[in-house]
Parts: C-alpha cells; sequence; structure tokens
C-alpha cells in the first residue's frame, strides 16, 4: 500500500512537471470553425483567428491533465513569437550544432526557430549576445517584427492617432504601418507598445498580416473624421447606466477601452451574443446589450470619430516678440524659439480640428493685455503660451504654470498644465521642475484653462541643444498634452 501511494505521487508529480514545463505541442490541423483548445469557446473574442492559425499548423497549444489549451492571456515569449513567425513564412527550423547565444542550448525547443529567425534578420539578440528566449515580447517589438517579417508597407506613411506614441519613439514607423494596414489597434487612443502582448492579440495580429481579409482598418488622421453608415447595418441605442465600459472585444475578460455616460448615443454595427459592436473612437469597441436601451434602425447618419480637438478654440500665445526679445543666450532669442515652436503646433491642432488664434504670427510685439483680450474677446476654450527660461548655467528642466488667484477655471488650467508637463518631460527628456501655481498676467486674466509652459533654460547647454534642434518635439509635445487633457474630459 505504501509503495502504490508512492508511486502514484511520483507519478503525479510528473505529470505537473511536463505541463508547467512543457513548450507548445506539436502543430496540430484543426477546423477554422471549431477548436479542441478547452479553453477557447467559439464566443472568444480572438477564436476565429486562432482556429485559422491552427488549422494551417502556425500556433499550438499546451497539454494538461484535461486536455489541449491555448492560454490566450499568456504573455508571449521571444521563442513562441520566432516559431510562429517562421512557420507562418514556412521556414523550416535552421540545422546547428551549436547555437549563437549562449542562453539557448541546442536541445532548446525553439533552438532551430530562433537561429533562422537571427538568419532571416527577423530578429535580433540583446547587447549582452543573449537572446532571451523566455522573456516576453512587447507590443512594440510586435510591430517591428512583423513589418520585417512580411515586408509591410505602406504608400503613404501617416500619422497613427496614439498619444503614447512619440515622435522618436523607434517602433513608430511599424505602429503607423500595421495601423494604417488594419493590422494592429490600440487601446483607444494609446497604444501601449511597452505591454507584453498577449497569445492572443499576437495570433490576431498575425492572421491579419496573413490574410487581408480579417483586417479592421480605421480611420486615419489624414482620412475623413466622419464615417458614413447606411442604415441596413445601423442601428442605434442610449446609455442607460452611468458609466458603461467599452472593451476591445465582447467579453468582460477584454481590456477596457474606454467609457460612455449615462444617455450617451452610440451606433451599433452588429450583435455578439449579449455585446454590441460599435464604432468608437478610431476602431471597434464592445459594450453589454444590458447596459443600453432598445435599439430600432435609423436613416443613413453620420458617426464622428475620436476628435476631440474638433471646433474648439484654441488660443496660442508665442511669448515676448518685436522689440522684446526675451532671454537671449547662446546664439539664441527666446522670441524666436517660441513662435516657431507655436508655428509647429498650431499645424497639429489644426489638422485635429481646431481652430486656432494666434497672439501673433510674426516678429511683433502685442502686449500682455493684448494677449489676454485675445483669448477673452474670441471665447477660447484654452489658453497656451509658450515660453523659454534663463537662469544660471546649472539650472535646467521644464516647468509648466497655471493660476489660481483669479481665473475661474484654474483646476481646469492645472489639469491642462499637467498633461503637457508629462508630455514634454517624457518626450524630450527633461527634468521635471514640476507644475506650479503663479500669477502671470496671461494666464491670470484669461476666462479659461490656461498655462504657461517655460519650456527650457536656454542657458544651460544641454537645454539649449534641445532649444535649438527638437522644436518639433516640443510642438509635438504639448499637442500630445492639449489631447490628453481634451481625452479626459
Amino acid at each position: 500500500m505504501g509503495k502504490r501511494f508512492i508511486f502514484s505521487k511520483v507519478l503525479m508529480f510528473i505529470v505537473l512537471i511536463t505541463i508547467i514545463v512543457a513548450p507548445p505541442i506539436n502543430q496540430r490541423k484543426v477546423s477554422a470553425e471549431t477548436t479542441d483548445f478547452y479553453d477557447i469557446s467559439s464566443s472568444y473574442w480572438a477564436s476565429t483567428e486562432i482556429n485559422y492559425l491552427s488549422s494551417l499548423s502556425i500556433i499550438g497549444g499546451y497539454e494538461d491533465l484535461k486536455g489541449y489549451f491555448f492560454a490566450p492571456e499568456k504573455t508571449l515569449t521571444r521563442a513562441e513569437a520566432a516559431k510562429m513567425v517562421m512557420s507562418a513564412k514556412k521556414e523550416k527550423p535552421a540545422l546547428l550544432s551549436k547555437t549563437r547565444f549562449p542562453d539557448v542550448s541546442e536541445k532548446h525547443w525553439a533552438a532551430g526557430w530562433i537561429e533562422k529567425a537571427v538568419q532571416l534578420n527577423i530578429f535580433d539578440g540583446n547587447p549582452d549576445g543573449t537572446f532571451a528566449p523566455d522573456e516576453s515580447l512587447t507590443r512594440g517589438q510586435m510591430t517591428k517584427i512583423l513589418v520585417k517579417a512580411f515586408g509591410l508597407t505602406v504608400e503613404n506613411q501617416q500619422n497613427e492617432p496614439f498619444v503614447d506614441v512619440y515622435i522618436n519613439d523607434e517602433f513608430r514607423p511599424y505602429i503607423s504601418t500595421l495601423y494604417q494596414l488594419g493590422i494592429a489597434s490600440g487601446y483607444g487612443d494609446r497604444f501601449n507598445s511597452k505591454q507584453n502582448i498577449k497569445r492572443s492579440e499576437f495570433a490576431v495580429f498575425l492572421t491579419r498580416t496573413l490574410n487581408p481579409s480579417y483586417r479592421k482598418k480605421p480611420a486615419t488622421s489624414n482620412q475623413s473624421t466622419q464615417k458614413t453608415i447606411p442604415a441596413a447595418s445601423t442601428k442605434t441605442a442610449r446609455v442607460t447606466t452611468d458609466v458603461l465600459n467599452v472593451r476591445s472585444g465582447p467579453s468582460t475578460n477584454d481590456e477596457v477601452i474606454g467609457q460612455l455616460s449615462l444617455g450617451s448615443v452610440v451606433n451599433i454595427y452588429s450583435l455578439n451574443g449579449n455585446w454590441a459592436e460599435i464604432f468608437y473612437k478610431n476602431g471597434v469597441g464592445y459594450i453589454s446589450t444590458s447596459y443600453i436601451s432598445t435599439y430600432s434602425g435609423t436613416s443613413e447618419f453620420t458617426q464622428t470619430t475620436n476628435n476631440a480637438l474638433k471646433n474648439q478654440v484654441i488660443v496660442l500665445d508665442a511669448g515676448h516678440g518685436g522689440k522684446d526679445p526675451g532671454t537671449t543666450e547662446n546664439g539664441m532669442y527666446e522670441k524666436d524659439i517660441t513662435l516657431n515652436v507655436i508655428e509647429l503646433l498650431e499645424k497639429k491642432v489644426k489638422a485635429a480640428g481646431a481652430k486656432v488664434i494666434l497672439t501673433r504670427n510674426s516678429d511683433t510685439f502685442p502686449t500682455l493685455d493684448e494677449r489676454v483680450k485675445i483669448a477673452n474677446q474670441n471665447g477660447a476654450d484654452i489658453f497656451v503660451s509658450v515660453h523659454v527660461n534663463s537662469g544660471s548655467s546649472s539650472a535646467t528642466g521644464t516647468e509648466t504654470f497655471y493660476d489660481s488667484s483669479k481665473n475661474p477655471q484654474s483646476e481646469e488650467g492645472k489639469k491642462l498644465a499637467a498633461e503637457i508637463q508629462k508630455q514634454i518631460v517624457s518626450l524630450l527628456k527633461m527634468k521635471d521642475r514640476g507644475v506650479k501655481n503663479e500669477r502671470y498676467q496671461v494666464i491670470t486674466y484669461t476666462k479659461m484653462p490656461s498655462v504657461l509652459v517655460e519650456l527650457g533654460f536656454v542657458t544651460n547647454s544641454e537645454d539649449a541643444k534641445k532649444l535649438a534642434d527638437q522644436r518639433e518635439l516640443y510642438a509635438e509635445a504639448i499637442y500630445n498634452g492639449i489631447l490628453a487633457y481634451y481625452n479626459k474630459k
């Protein structure tokens, strides 16, 4: 009896170890309509794509006592990605007697696949010479791999709508390409490129790469900001709860990408069980039908996409000018820097649909009273004044001001300042001097949320170099801050 008990324990231990350390199962063909992964139901948001890849023997799963499972929420490892991509390209694993990476042994289950991916210049090793096969792949890395592996291009490179994809982001060209092709989507206005990608997400993006019929191409920033939907495919509904989550898929397991408030009217494309598919921001979202009113057919109508700045009146103020050069150091005048940044910012804000008013558009000198009057008389929704700082050679960094003494919208001004400050610090790698409450005439006596931005110290060599060479980035950062502020309103 004792020996049998010990044998049973040992057997169970071996089974558990097998489950924990087992690599993906040998690829098995399954129908694209059904699956033998017990954790993938027919209603799962990525079931069609997972089944499609499985039917082509591109992906596999894992095995335990219950059977085969896919683990869709598990993050994808670099080794798994290498095998999936090479299989999708119909490549064979490389034959090798010795690997180039110290952390990938010849007996590693993915050694041949990794070697082939590196040979084709699709995957790179790490600077320290390792490959990190069990490290999770990020969403940003995913975009670069798919673009390189399948030679994906677009005729006219356009900006993607994600506020967290900065102009100098190494993955931006790849994210933009996949976004424009309808392969990769984000979470509302964010792409989250540093987030580890899930196996289910990668399956969807890889399927869309291989088969264009699966793609869901969203509107881009240079396309029309409106989408006309024929009556035959559209219904309308009204939100009946205080806050309704919008998800990336038809399940409570899917990511929340936004929220709708009580009384919001939405346009529905189709129903998926108890979930309604809606056009949300720059893509598709899903809401529970339990919290919307009865929907009915409508005549053809136009639905506005995510364009938070559309029709907003925004006054942009380039500090100093004309007879007042502002601070002068390192061969630069503050008045020239601020005007250049404002001109670059104006283009971005206008492209987003806002009405832009400049306090000056040349080397002139409007008084502080005149700048305030321009904002107040034009009923500005927000006011942004741009300046450059000066001090000792060691003083450095960005700071953004709002005023709480007389400005009736000071709390909103503080929020706007915080968003702009965060973006400049992140994008330009500036020292964060913080958001500060200060009485400056142009933000004290304006009647709307108003901020004054000190980009950096022209008297500091490092700041001065950025002020000279990276004005486009400053404009991009301020624009991203304004957009983030409006998206959170």
